[in-house]
């Protein structure tokens, strides 16, 4: 009896794990995509249910989805999204081990009159959809999204740009420079619609300004056809803001960090603005001395990094409408020190200034973003973007040792200079951006935006003191000790509208259309600079301890101990119009074969008013352009595309560069020079592309510019370090090649487990040649490159992808070097600075704890090499290093929630 118990047990056993393992075993996949019934797009975020079951997904940026685990049988799926009807699919059969394949194709909801052209919104910050956008595009273009953007670790605009092919930045340069051609070359939008520079000595806002936080992604177009903006030779880089892809979302992240030179010293800081870096502007009253910011610096005991994002966002839906809203918030503090070596020569190499010294720089940032979006049935939207851009820069240097110039009255002309200077900008934008569906094959598109800027450098501070011959010092006198207030105003108003007629091709294709339409620019800038000179006042100091405010104060200055004058107010006010009309059309000749072709004509009326000492005058530039384009795509086959630009461009002085105001910087003064003209810009850009995979690409490109009367900042070669501008010769030409390669090493999925395994490569190579005959006064005729114009740039990162179910890591390391390029063109004598080539690596950690939460990690500038200018002796050949330094290391860890 007791073994018939044993058998039953030991039956039941088995039959129990028998069934169990059939139970468990007999699962297989459904796999699948979501596309338009008419348009064959694929549609992102699409809800995809198992029929009586709670398992469901979404779409991915392919518009793919993955069910795994299926029971073996005979299923439903249903299958949904905003403004589509929902669909549901019977008899879906599904094997033992087996994966089953499916298409759903959703009909959009619309009235008869109301037919459909764009289905879905697409994840343009997805790496993938975005390569599938160039593909299709007709004319090259270079794009570059928020997924690596946070793959890569990239903080701003202008690191994103960088590394993409034949981009670079030059360290202490204000934005990049694109086929070796800089600011005053390129034009930066928002959303395609122009925003004004916050410093008078640039022609574009500075992109380090747009942090990653609010980017969804950049556009960079170095082909250009007439619908774009014309002033321009390099590229156009469009800064698309971010908006609402899914249903809702809500995101929290924080970081910490510090800079590995900045945390062990004690961080010097400017007085005279707050936490979130709002500084303090009010001039002084006339003839009293109530400044209110401190001639000495604060200590920061912990000089830590932070960063802050808050997000959130939300669709609605009314009727067969969509409304949704966006907003995202940010706050960030940065600090970092140098240690520099500052040097400069005369012609014949006679070293006159040899210092060292410290700089302590840092940055405050606030951004506010919004936007709000009502899509009107399938055919019509209306968005409202509004951003608030907040950031101050700020920094002390302090410089040792030899400056005959400077220090003329000194022993042996050593001297000590501390410079504190804090430059406060506020960018608000508004933009108004809409499509509408006019007729059966009548588009049009309605945008337009006002912004407003303003720029403040408070209370910049300069003070000298000369060496005495028992090792003390004194203050300098000859007005070497200084403040300087300046700010500048603009309020600009764009407009841009076309409408579309679609034609019919051979192919019936959706790529023929024509176009017309009409780009408007009106803006109003102002700028003004008081400098007040302090008397120096007796005495021997030490500059271990050098308390300042206890000399200049406002009862030494009613005890007459000292005096100070205030120099004639300079001012110059600017008025911009520029009108646009351009035609364009594309058409698909072939199966394999389409054009665009555009013609726009351009008429600029720029009138700049300047009252400087000893000038009060006015000067224009009252001119028209006729500026053809021509873009051609063949494609060879599904994975190969050969694509031409051809196009005319032009390139304008900036409104201060032709006026004799001369602006006073930290390091140099500039002086405008009314006879500047406008230079022509003639491209010429040939691209292969090899589209391998969904994401992966192999391209090169060869271009050829030919600038007629090109523009460059020259020096006048006198002791104040004078700077102007000019046309430098009578043409130059920028040729080179750019090559591109993205490649996954290995890629390998299991549905079943929900894991993914990937190992990827990308980098870009770029080969640039500049050249023009200098004609400048007192300089030997001469074949230069252009300034900051580097012949070698290379960028490569190589990032490992692990995700299992909602958990998942990815590392990256990503590596950047430019080779030796001119800093300062050299004339009256001297030779070319060259900034030395440098290589930089990244290394950036993310791990996903949960769908919800993450943390990551960067190691930036991790080999810290050594930046350095230098300038060869004309009549020796020998090289004098003019500056160099270290950043240091920036180490940064942060935590991020997103639901």
């Amino acid at each position: 009896m007791k073994d018939k118990k044993n058998i039953s047990k030991l039956f039941l056993t088995l039959l129990f794990c028998f069934h169990f393992s059939f139970a468990y075993s007999q699962v297989g996949i459904i796999k699948g995509k979501v596309i338009d019934n008419k348009t064959k797009e694929i549609i992102i975020g699409a809800a995809v249910l198992l029929d009586n079951t709670s398992v469901g997904i979404l779409t991915d940026n392919k518009g793919e989805f993955v069910i795994p685990k299926v029971l073996v049988g005979t299923h439903k799926i249903i299958t949904s999204f905003i403004s589509y009807k929902t669909k549901t699919i019977n008899h879906i059969v599904v094997k033992e081990g087996e994966t089953t394949l499916v298409e759903i194709a959703l009909e959009a909801e619309y009235n008869k009159m109301d037919e459909v052209v764009i289905v879905s919104k697409s994840n343009k910050e997805s790496e993938n959809e975005l390569l599938r956008l160039q593909k299709k595009s007709l004319v090259a273009t270079q794009s570059i999204g928020a997924a690596e953007l946070s793959r890569k670790g990239i903080g701003d605009a202008e690191s994103a740009v960088s590394s993409m092919s034949g981009i670079s930045k030059q360290d202490g340069v204000k934005n990049v420079f694109v086929r070796g051609l800089g600011d005053r070359y390129n034009a930066t939008l928002l959303n395609g619609l122009p925003v004004p520079s916050e410093d008078p000595e640039y022609k574009n806002i500075a992109l380090s300004f747009f942090e990653t936080d609010i980017i969804k992604n950049i556009d960079v177009d170095k082909v250009f056809s007439v619908q774009n903006n014309s002033d321009v030779g390099g590229a156009i880089i469009d800064i698309k803001s971010k908006e609402l892809i899914k249903d809702y979302s809500f995101g929290l992240s924080v970081s910490t960090g510090f800079n590995t030179k900045a945390i062990g010293t004690n961080y010097k800081k400017a007085d005279g603005f707050n936490y979130f870096g709002f500084a303090n502007f009010t001039n002084p009253e006339s003839g009293k001395f109530n400044f209110n910011n401190s001639l000495d610096p604060l200590v920061v005991k912990l000089p830590i990094n932070e960063s802050y994002r808050l997000s959130a966002g939300k669709k609605f839906q009314i009727g067969n409408n969509v409304l949704s809203f966006f907003v995202v918030a940010t706050h960030a503090s940065e600090y970092s020190y140098t240690e520099e070596i500052v040097r400069n020569t005369t012609t014949d190499g006679t070293v006159y200034q040899d210092q060292t010294g410290q700089k302590y720089s840092g940055k405050k940032s606030q951004l506010v973003l919004a936007n709000l979006n009502y899509d009107i049935g399938r055919s019509n939207s209306i968005s409202y973007n509004f951003m608030m851009l907040h950031a101050t820069n700020f920094y002390i240097g302090e410089y040792n040792g030899k400056h005959a110039e400077r220090f003329q009255d000194a022993a042996n002309d050593i001297g000590y200079v501390r410079r504190q200077q804090v430059n406060d900008n506020l960018l608000f934008t508004h933009q108004i951006i809409s499509k509408w569906r006019l007729a059966d094959k009548w588009n049009m598109n309605v945008d337009a935006s006002v912004n407003q800027i303003k720029g403040f450098e408070p209370d910049r501070r300069e003070n000298y003191l000369s060496q005495k011959a028992d090792g003390t010092y004194g203050l300098t006198g000859s007005n070497r000790q200084k403040r300087f207030f300046s700010e500048l105003n603009e309020q600009s108003f764009n407009t841009k509208f076309f409408i579309t007629y679609k034609l019919t091709d051979v192919l019936n294709s959706a790529n023929s259309k024509i176009s017309f339409g009409y780009n408007g620019h009106n803006s109003t800038n102002s700028f003004n600079a008081t400098e007040y000179n302090f008397s120096a006042i007796s005495g021997s100091y030490s500059i271990d301890n050098l308390l300042l405010d206890k000399l200049y104060n406002s009862n030494n200055f009613k005890d007459k101990i000292f005096s100070f004058t205030q120099s004639y107010p300079s001012t110059y006010s600017v008025l911009k119009n520029n009108h646009s009309f351009f035609v364009t059309a594309a058409y698909q000749i072939s199966k394999k074969l389409s054009g665009l072709i555009g013609f726009k004509y351009d008429n600029v009326d720029m009138k700049v008013i300047y009252d400087v000492p000893g000038q009060t005058d006015n000067n224009t530039i009252q001119t028209s352009f006729y500026l053809p384009s021509i873009n051609l795509k063949y494609d060879i086959n599904k994975k190969n595309i050969l694509r031409l630009g051809l196009s005319k461009t032009y390139t304008l002085p900036q409104s201060k560069e032709i006026s004799p105001f001369q602006y006073v910087n930290i390091g140099f003064a500039s002086e405008g020079n009314p006879h500047i003209q406008y230079s022509d810009n003639y491209n010429v850009d040939i691209k292969w592309d090899n589209y391998l995979s969904s994401s992966e690409l192999m391209s090169i490109t060869i271009f050829y510019k030919k600038i007629l009367n090109p523009i460059g900042r020259v020096d006048k070669g006198n002791s104040a370090g004078l700077l102007t501008y000019d046309n430098i010769g009578k043409d130059a030409n920028v040729m080179g090649i750019e090559a591109e390669y993205r490649k996954d090493i290995f890629k390998k999925k299991n549905n079943d487990l929900l894991t993914e395994n990937k190992l990827s490569i990308g980098t870009n190579f770029s080969y640039i040649l500049t050249s023009t005959k200098l004609n400048l006064i007192n300089t030997p005729e001469r074949i230069s490159a252009l300034e900051g114009a580097s012949p070698f740039i290379i960028n490569a990162d190589i990032t490992y992808h692990y995700l299992k179910a909602k958990k998942g890591l990815t590392t990256s390391l990503v590596f950047n070097y430019f080779g030796d390029r001119i800093f300062t063109i050299g004339a009256m004598g001297y030779q070319d600075i060259i900034e030395k080539g440098i290589p930089t690596i990244d290394f950036i950690f993310s791990y996903r704890l949960s769908k919800m939460l993450g943390i990551k990690f960067k190691a930036a500038n991790f080999l810290d090499p050594n930046f350095q200018l230098s300038r060869k002796v004309s009549n020796t050949n020998k090289a004098i290093t003019l500056s160099q330094y270290k950043k240091g290391v920036n180490l940064n860890v942060g935590i991020n929630i997103d639901l």
